[in-house]
């Protein structure tokens, strides 16, 4: 085996540290602002007789804060104890979130966990900037939003393991079970 040139190792080893920085930051920090109430709009609002879950069906959208989600249907959780707390909300076909600082999401499905201040991403997700045309795409099976700072992973399907997504099967997925980053030629990196 051919070991490469002191020289050259540490230029390939730098290289490699300045990219992780472009990589980490196109990834995603999220405007958010956890403790800002939750606004609820849709064509269709029902709320189950139990007062515990209610359901938004049809070009459904929620706002905190500088953070938006929409999707056509939306599931809302409340705890069954008084006084009763939204604890979850599960978003299902078409979700996109938009944060206020030019970060879009796209994917099939997503869940917030409101007192873990998380959401989760699940489904063909696509991670853009709109406000930086040479912007990085981020693409996986799943992204994980902490509300709290505005951080975000990407995840692709852990070795060995069968990805039943059905969108990853389609012509044309680009996430293929991998998380994945596309750069553009001619970035400032």
């Amino acid at each position: 085996m051919n070991r490469l040139p002191r020289p050259l190792f540490i230029v390939l080893c730098l290289a490699l540290i300045w990219q992780a920085p472009a990589a980490a930051e196109t990834a995603g920090i999220f405007a958010t602002d956890s403790d800002a109430p939750i606004n609820i709009g849709a064509d269709k609002m029902s709320l189950f007789r139990s007062g515990t879950q209610a359901e938004l069906l049809g070009n459904a959208a929620l706002a905190q804060g500088p953070l938006s989600l929409t999707a056509r249907e939306v599931a809302l959780f409340y705890g069954t104890t008084a006084p009763r707390r939204l604890t979850r909300i599960t978003a299902t076909e078409g979700v996109h979130i938009i944060s206020e600082n030019g970060r879009e999401v796209f994917g099939d499905s997503a869940v917030y966990l409101v007192r873990a201040e998380e959401m989760t991403v699940t489904g063909n997700v696509r991670v853009i900037n709109t406000k930086d045309t040479d912007a990085d795409t981020l693409t996986g099976v799943r992204l994980i939003i902490n509300l709290r700072n505005g951080t975000s992973r990407i995840f692709g399907v852990p070795k060995g393991t069968k990805n039943s997504n059905k969108g990853d099967r389609q012509k044309g997925s680009r996430s293929g079970g991998r998380a994945r980053i596309q750069f553009k030629s001619g970035g400032a990196r």
